[in-house]
């Protein structure tokens, strides 16, 4: 979808100078002309205070900060948004974050299928930034644990880009991740897992008051997990302990302070197979190979990581026009990641021997990320005006020690035998550079709704991103991104919407050979149009979007432990979706997705881009069974169609798949039980496959029953 000729003035200098000029003026008054009247405060009704961060009573949020970091409706945010809260993940029988976003349109929730490293997802077919309450998580590959998503009070998809409000943003959207915050009514909740791969599980869940009059709150979450995986001798453990605590002195000041301790011993489930034994057939007349294969060494292979952090979020109301808030965050990481992994391009030899490779890095990660932020809420005449001003801040440092080894030892993967191979000793292992990226903004962003029906949003963004490697040169990059939406209120809950918006992603670490990354630039144009009808909870979004992006990263044919950027790569779709409420016991899910990706510039040029698929689509429904004379009972189920998708270089495509889910649950007193089964049918399928000749295993069935009491 080209750009008309009004939405390409935004692209230029000239543009981004007068949406600034927008941003920093009300009603076409500038602010100092202002600051000398006196503005009406903006009447703050019941339906404005709603807590984005609370808990949601079913599948259908109506607010959130992450598209604007402001309370705003989802019907006034000019881009696409998708909530998943915390009952939807419940219902699910979720384990992990990359499972919790199934249901949820544009996204690829398992782009390289079962893999105990990470949480991989795309959006929009970019590789999204992920954050937590409002500050950047990750930073790089294989440098922090994956979040527990019992820790989580919803999950939040941004489509499109965000740089104007967050800085680091890929050009497909970020994932926000919210946290559970204490709570002024007391409650706990106790659960016990088992399941299918030995998985056992408990995890409890206390909120409530410290003191009588409310003034400080608690909330405790902890999980403990000792567990298999689908791959033989790959375990998945874990224990994580999640205090926080409220302190709300006056009726305008609010400060929560929250810890996290985690520690995750695991291994590696992506196996790397060669395509011919998985997804062809395996060459040589010898059978495919199997599913649960470790490739292996017992005694070797790892992927332990430990976590501690620090938050705090503090709001304060000055008066009634003006809040101030702080964000911040330290955190801290260790990963110890050792893996044994087919040679590449990997290859069956004809008595089924595989040769093999080893790889280990141990790293360390320090990060600092701030959000300093002010808000203005006041009237101008038929105008309500929310104003955004803001200054970010993000520090962080990696290095560690890494080692590579060629030749190790084959492994018969029919018949495994485990312990034959070369060590690597001490002196494979060099020290990997230490990496620092530190990025600081400015931003500015200016809401009005005129008249009831027009609503439009603005923002400007400056930021200044310093990449250095230690005994490297050291990259500074200087950005202005922006952003301009307009909607338009029809009766009846319809609310169109046209946007435009960049990205500027600066990217932490190096790449193999110790080189920095270059950062990412994006821009879309996006039209779409939600419905809320009055009086329902229900909400529908349809959207299309043109973007495109540059310096994307891409695997590395000649090296399966890089990345290279592959110039520019284009990006175009149509999202539906639709989260409804049908009856009051009766709640459904529909999505569907068609994205078009291209290298427009770069190695495989006029190619798909790697592990996307065209069509995607699912829907899932769940009934409460008490109006059938059956109190306490319900159940859902789910389809999720994965279409097929390409390598990246259009010479193999991995064919499409349908999986079914199913759960079934029961509710007495304060007891609940539930059943849960994803891939009920236990279909063997991969998620994706790349040129450089390596398979990812989709996951095979999972069985999860859960025995959970509220008291």
């Amino acid at each position: 979808m080209p750009l008309t000729t009004s939405q390409r003035r935004f692209a230029t200098p000239c543009a981004r100078a007068a949406v600034a000029a927008s941003v920093l003026t009300a009603c076409g008054t500038p602010l100092s002309a202002l600051a000398q009247q006196t503005l009406a405060p903006l009447e703050v009704t019941g339906d404005r205070i709603d807590d984005p961060s609370a808990p949601v009573d079913g599948y259908v949020a109506t607010r959130s900060r992450a598209g604007t970091k402001t309370n705003t409706p989802l019907t006034e945010t000019p881009q696409a948004i998708s909530v998943v809260t915390a009952d939807q993940m419940d219902d699910q029988g979720v384990t992990s974050v990359q499972e919790a976003l199934r249901y949820t349109a544009g996204v690829g929730a398992e782009q390289y299928g079962l893999d105990s490293r990470g949480d991989w997802q795309s959006v929009r077919g970019g590789d999204p930034a992920v954050y937590l309450d409002g500050l950047q998580k990750t930073f790089g590959y294989y440098q922090s644990p994956r979040t527990e998503p019992f820790l989580l009070e919803r999950i939040e998809v941004v489509r499109g880009p965000s740089s104007v409000l967050y800085g680091q943003g890929n050009v497909g959207g970020i994932i926000n991740l919210v946290s559970k915050r204490p709570r002024d009514t007391d409650s706990t909740r106790v659960e016990l897992q088992a399941g299918n791969h030995n998985r056992h599980q408990a995890a409890i869940d206390s909120t409530g008051r410290l003191n009588d009059d409310g003034s400080l709150l608690y909330r405790l979450v902890a999980v403990g997990r000792d567990s298999d995986t689908q791959v033989n001798r790959v375990q998945d453990d874990r224990i994580v302990v999640a205090p926080s605590l409220t302190w709300r002195p006056t009726d305008a000041t609010e400060w929560t302070l929250m810890a996290l301790r985690q520690k995750d011993s695991t291994g590696t489930t992506a196996q790397f197979l060669p395509i011919e034994g998985t997804l062809k057939p395996s060459p040589h007349g010898l059978p495919r190979i199997p599913t649960d294969l470790f490739i292996s060494e017992p005694d070797f292979d790892r992927y332990d990581t430990e976590e501690a952090a620090v938050t705090s979020l503090l709001s304060h109301r000055l008066n009634d026009v003006w809040t101030v808030r702080q964000n911040l965050r330290y955190s801290e990481s260790d990963v110890d990641y050792r893996s044994i992994y087919p040679m590449f391009t990997p290859a069956l030899k004809a008595n089924g021997d595989i040769a093999r490779v080893a790889y280990a890095k141990a790293s360390e990660l320090d990060s600092l990320a701030l959000d300093n932020q002010a808000e203005a809420l006041f009237s101008t005449g038929t105008i309500d005006h929310t104003l955004l001003l803001g200054w970010d801040y993000q520090h962080a440092v990696s290095d560690g020690r890494s080692a590579y080894a060629a030749d190790i030892g084959d492994l018969n993967v029919f018949n495994p035998v485990y312990g034959q191979y070369t060590r690597l000793t001490d002196a494979a292992y060099s020290e990997v550079p230490e990496n620092t990226v530190i990025q600081s903004g400015f931003y500015g962003q200016h809401q009005m709704i005129i008249n009831e029906r027009w609503i439009t949003v603005l923002g400007l963004r400056q930021d200044r991103a310093r990449n250095k490697t230690e005994g490297g040169t050291a990259f500074t990059d200087r950005e202005v991104t922006g952003r301009v939406g307009l909607m338009y209120r029809f009766d009846h809950g319809i609310t169109p919407f046209v946007s435009y918006s960049e990205s500027f992603q600066p990217i932490t670490g190096v790449n193999a050979y110790g080189d920095a990354w270059e950062p990412l630039k994006g821009e879309q144009v996006e039209l779409g149009v939600k419905v809320q009808p009055d009086g329902s909870d229900s909400l529908y979004t349809a959207t299309v979007y043109d973007l495109t992006e540059k310096n994307r990263r891409a695997p590395d044919p000649a090296n399966p432990q890089n990345q290279i950027q592959n110039g520019e790569t284009r990006a175009r779709g149509l999202e539906l979706e639709a989260k409804v409420a049908m009856t009051e016991q009766w709640d459904l899910i529909a999505n569907y997705a068609y994205t078009d990706t291209e290298v427009v510039e770069g190695t495989n040029e006029g190619a798909r881009l790697a592990t996307i698929p065209e069509h995607t689509a699912s829907v899932w429904s769940q009934h409460d069974l008490s109006a059938l004379g059956a109190p306490g009972l319900r159940a859902g189920a789910g389809v999720r169609y994965l279409g097929a998708s390409w390598d990246g270089s259009d010479q193999l495509r991995v064919p499409s798949e349908t999986l079914l889910d199913a759960m079934l649950g029961y509710t007495r007193g304060p007891w609940d039980l539930a059943l849960n089964v994803s891939n009920l049918t236990d279909e063997t399928y991969y998620s994706a496959c790349l040129a450089r000749g390596d398979c990812f295993i989709g996951t095979r069935r999972t069985i999860i029953g859960s025995v959970g009491y509220r008291f």
